[in-house]
């Protein structure tokens, strides 16, 4: 009776590392609806105005990036101011307009990269208090553990001295049972918490909707276009990247709802899935910086006297 009693007082012990999981909830008010249009209208590319700027001097590669920030048509007047004669004032204001919209998109970019870390920090935030409840149960845990081998072996060593060696041995039973029935929670452990994410970037690139609401225009379709009918775009090939290192998971996958409960790995997980989307996105400003040296490499005609502007 009092090896029962004193393995019942060590019990709640090992209780304590379950009752202190503490729900936790990460909102979205700091990161959701950042980012905001700075090009509300992007103009579709005229009829064979991609192949006018290839003659015109520009590369495949920049005319690509043209069309995704609705640049095109600035190009074109760029072009056929070079071709007036005069001096260099019109050539200059095409020029500094097709600069202008470069760096609008520039901009777009920083702004959906900076929207990617901070939806990353958050998820951060809700690991470390998991990983934090996680030590603190473990460690309650363990102490739980090293209590009852303590009164296991205390009590089965005095009913041994006593002549008790049948209560003894079922005092050891009762023990050891209890030990590893503190140990496999350790096993089991693993809490989760409340993510919610109204911008949910990860499900617009998985989706895809005809228009996002939380990408820039032209990030949003610098991702979605195609080079060419049945080509993948550059979205599928971020959700293809996600496939192929294992972090998606293709059956209601819950990174993608607005708010869900999520453990450590799933985190770690949507974090992996940020980082990959965050690196293709920044090659973005690659291509933006190509056109840019294509547009700003071409030369200004001199003024010629004689000739009005």
């Amino acid at each position: 009776m009092r090896a029962a009693l004193l393995l019942a007082c060590a019990l709640p012990l090992a209780g304590c590392g379950l009752g202190e999981r503490r729900v936790t909830d990460i909102g979205d008010n700091f990161c959701a609806n950042r980012l905001r249009a700075s090009v509300l209208h992007l103009p579709a590319p005229a009829p064979g105005e991609a192949e006018r700027l290839l003659a015109g001097g520009f590369s495949a590669d920049a005319i690509e990036t043209a069309e995704a920030i609705g640049v095109m048509g600035r190009m074109q007047a760029l072009i056929e101011a070079e071709r007036r004669p005069g001096n260099g004032v019109p050539v200059i204001l095409a020029r500094q307009a097709v600069t202008d919209r470069v760096l609008l998109a520039l901009l777009d970019v920083q702004a959906t990269l900076a929207t990617i870390d901070c939806e990353g920090e958050r998820a951060d935030q809700l690991r470390g208090q998991l990983q934090r409840n996680e030590a603190r149960r473990a460690r309650n845990l363990g102490l739980a553990g090293i209590l009852i081998g303590a009164s296991t072996a205390a009590l089965t060593g005095g009913l041994s001295l006593a002549g008790a060696t049948a209560a003894g041995d079922t005092v050891g039973i009762i023990g050891g049972s209890t030990e590893a029935g503190v140990a496999s929670m350790l096993l089991f452990g693993g809490g989760n918490g409340m993510l919610r994410t109204r911008a949910n970037l990860l499900a617009e690139i998985y989706r895809q909707p005809a228009q996002s609401t939380l990408f820039p225009p032209t990030v949003w379709r610098y991702l979605t276009r195609r080079d060419a009918p049945g080509e993948a775009n550059i979205a599928e090939e971020i959700v293809a990247e996600w496939r192929a290192a294992g972090l998606l998971e293709e059956a209601d996958d819950p990174l993608f709802r607005p708010e869900a409960r999520l453990g450590i790995d799933e985190l770690e997980r949507r974090d992996a899935m940020l980082d990959l989307t965050e690196a293709r996105i920044a090659l973005m400003s690659r291509d933006l910086r190509q056109l840019l040296e294509e547009v700003t490499s071409r030369p200004i005609p001199r003024y010629r006297r004689g000739i009005g502007p």
